[in-house]
């Protein structure tokens, strides 16, 4: 563990000196990228050390403050969750350096390139802590970091709202965390882990109050349906290497909570694993949805991390049913399925955003209707959000389908079985659904913004983003094509982690890596055939062509003198058949004139529910101001009746 800390050190380091060396910026930027590069490095030694059958490491803080000693440690499920963190994590600063450049003209950026050091280092110490006061207070910091990082351009009126809304949600998360181990800690025992895990025998309803307050806590956090209603807006406001590091790694920690949970809590009651089950699949299917009906490119993609919330929590779901009904096959496949796919979603959803930030900082608009025709101008951005796209639909041969491959051998291993856990199986056709959804929607937006002709002026005269921007998209699309490519790399360690969650152990999953293995190869190896096939006939129909003489011709206008960039499909009408099946729960307005139709997507939650509620809220406690406003006898009065109700309670009790 020295060098996990250590590490750490390191990278808070790096963060100081971009704080601290403003006059040279070019240098300052260089010593924040080493610095911090090194020191994840140095953190995740000890990770992948216990990734390769290692004994688990700790270090234990004695103190005198109540819930008993500080613990630290790093098992396989820490472990992995690290490399998201830190892995994911070091190509996301280097990439903030470059993206940040632009902003040296309008505020200082040594704040930022700190904050976001000491993020990965609040994040590192949330997935290692081993009892429930450093895990609150590393979850604390978190959130306030990840509040300040999301404001950064807080001149804007729409992202001081989207930060005061996280602000609030995040904070209610805290609270019902603060409440649950609480709960928890009912029983005497000190609230290490283990004091913890050997409390949960002993919780009235099999821990019910627990569970639930989890499900709240770690379910904000994570942006499950329907308490995702802060997440989209946060997302889209934070600058791009900033929504990548939320969307990639800040939410996957609602993710470990609610795994640590589960498994601390022993076996835990069968309805815990259907729940996570079916919201797993209804947060996978509403997000996607909802994906498809956005205009705004990082807002899309925003609700797209809530569809692969969903199907991380589907794989969950699996494994705690899987210790419910005593299979620990399904167990551990499904526990495996969801942390891989939780490295997987952080690899390329980062892609996308960092596809996104280099669209954005070169047109200048979020739009997706006002691009158009930029494979030509933007190639490598072109190629490296091709591959983010098809990596997040789960089309082989990429990382995306590698993980979603294991979640479908859990839900068929669970259909194998003779207990109630057969049912589970019928979320085969929901996720299947998920990713029929998803390839229509990234057929939109890849469509819409790369191909054609430039819609706008914003589209026209666009160039290449620098090496500064390309080369950390690059790095994790190598990184997705290897794990597609070479599942064995990142499933080994997954199915490590799955077999030490489901208390089979490491050595009893060979046989489900050699079945998942050969099966993903086949279908990989297929799959890239094909894509060869295609390349060869494309290459060879392009020759022919060449070969002859081709007439042009104007495009036929459908009556109009010309054809105009407006004539081209827009994002709204390519997904418009597939919004109006859904549309009691699309949330789309349709505003019709004489001259023009419009639509505008709305959040069904937070403007169905959370705004609703909160007028109504504001508008009771308005109702209730002027009780502050009494006579010192009415205050005296109110004290007497509050001591006599507790005492009564007291007799009572």
């Amino acid at each position: 563990m020295r060098g996990f800390f250590f590490g750490l050190a390191v990278i808070m380091v790096g963060g100081v000196v971009a704080l601290l060396d403003r006059r040279r910026p070019k240098r300052a930027d260089w010593s924040y990228g080493v610095l911090v590069a090194l020191g994840c490095v140095l953190a995740l030694r000890p990770a992948l050390t216990v990734l390769s059958g290692a004994a688990v490491r700790t270090v234990v803080m004695p103190t005198d403050m109540p819930g008993g000693p500080w613990e630290f440690g790093i098992d396989p499920l820490s472990a992995f969750f690290l490399i998201v963190v830190l892995g994911v994590g070091a190509v996301v600063a280097l990439y903030g350096i470059g993206y940040l450049t632009a902003e040296r003209a309008h505020r200082p950026t040594g704040g930022a390139l700190l904050g976001l050091a000491a993020l990965l280092v609040a994040l590192a110490l949330v997935v290692t802590a081993r009892a429930a006061l450093p895990f609150l207070i590393s979850w604390e910091v978190m959130s306030l970091l990840g509040y300040f990082l999301v404001i950064f351009e807080h001149q804007r009126a729409e992202v001081r709202r989207a930060g005061l809304v996280y602000l609030a949600a995040t904070h209610a998360g805290t609270l019902a965390l603060f409440l649950m181990f609480a709960a928890w800690s009912g029983t005497g025992t000190d609230l290490t882990f283990d004091g913890l895990a050997f409390s949960a025998r002993g919780l009235p309803y099999r821990g019910a109050v627990v569970l639930l307050l989890a499900l709240l806590g770690f379910g904000i956090k994570a942006g499950l349906v329907p308490l995702h209603f802060w997440l989209p807006g946060a997302h889209s406001a934070a600058p791009s290497h900033i929504s990548a590091a939320m969307s990639g790694i800040v939410i996957k920690m609602g993710v470990y909570g609610l795994i640590r949970v589960t498994t601390l809590m022993g076996v835990t009651p069968a309805w815990w694993g259907w729940a996570l089950l079916t919201i797993g699949v209804a947060s996978g299917v509403l997000g996607v949805l909802w994906a498809l009906t956005q205009h705004d490119l990082k807002r899309l993609l925003a609700y797209h991390s809530v569809e692969n919330i969903g199907i991380i929590l589907l794989g969950t779901g699996l494994g705690a049913l899987g210790l419910s009904y005593g299979r620990p096959a399904v167990a551990a496949l499904g526990f495996a399925g969801a942390v891989l796919h939780t490295l997987n979603h952080a690899l390329f959803k980062s892609l996308l955003f960092f596809g996104a930030g280099s669209l954005i900082r070169e047109t200048g608009t979020r739009e997706i209707d006002r691009l158009g025709g930029l494979a030509r101008t933007m190639p490598l951005t072109w190629v490296a959000f091709l591959v983010g796209a098809a990596a997040i639909v789960g089309l082989p041969p990429l990382n995306g389908f590698v993980s979603e491959w294991v979640v479908y051998q859990a839900l068929f291993q669970s259909g194998l079985a003779a207990e109630p856990i057969r049912l589970a199986v019928l979320g085969a056709a929901g996720l299947a659904l998920i990713g029929g959804l998803a390839l229509a929607c990234f057929a939109k937006v890849a469509g819409t913004i790369f191909l054609g002709r430039p819609r706008s002026y914003a589209a026209r005269g666009t160039r290449e983003a620098g090496a500064g921007l390309t080369a950390p998209m690059f790095v994790l699309v190598s990184a997705c094509v290897l794990i597609g490519m070479q599942p064995l790399i990142a499933v080994g360690p997954a199915l490590t982690a799955g077999g030490f969650l489901a208390g089979t152990g490491a050595p009893g999953t060979e046989g489900m890596l050699s079945d998942v293995l050969t099966s993903a190869r086949l279908v990989g190896s297929l799959a890239l055939g094909l894509v060869l096939v295609f390349a060869v006939l494309r290459v060879s129909v392009s020759l022919l062509r060449s070969r002859r003489i081709v007439g042009e011709a104007e495009t036929w206008a459908s009556g109009y003198p010309r054809s105009d960039p407006r004539m081209q499909y827009t994002a709204a009408s390519f997904a418009a058949p597939i919004i109006e099946a859904y549309a009691p729960v699309a949330g789309v307005q349709v505003h019709e004139r004489g001259t023009s139709l419009h639509t505008h997507p709305t959040d069904v939650i937070i403007e169905g529910w959370v705004f609703p509620l909160w007028r109504r809220t504001r508008s009771l406690a308005g109702r209730l101001r002027p009780m502050q406003q009494g006579r010192l006898h009415m205050y005296l009065l109110y004290v007497v009746a509050v001591v006599l109700v507790l005492l009564l309670y007291l007799v009572a009790a």
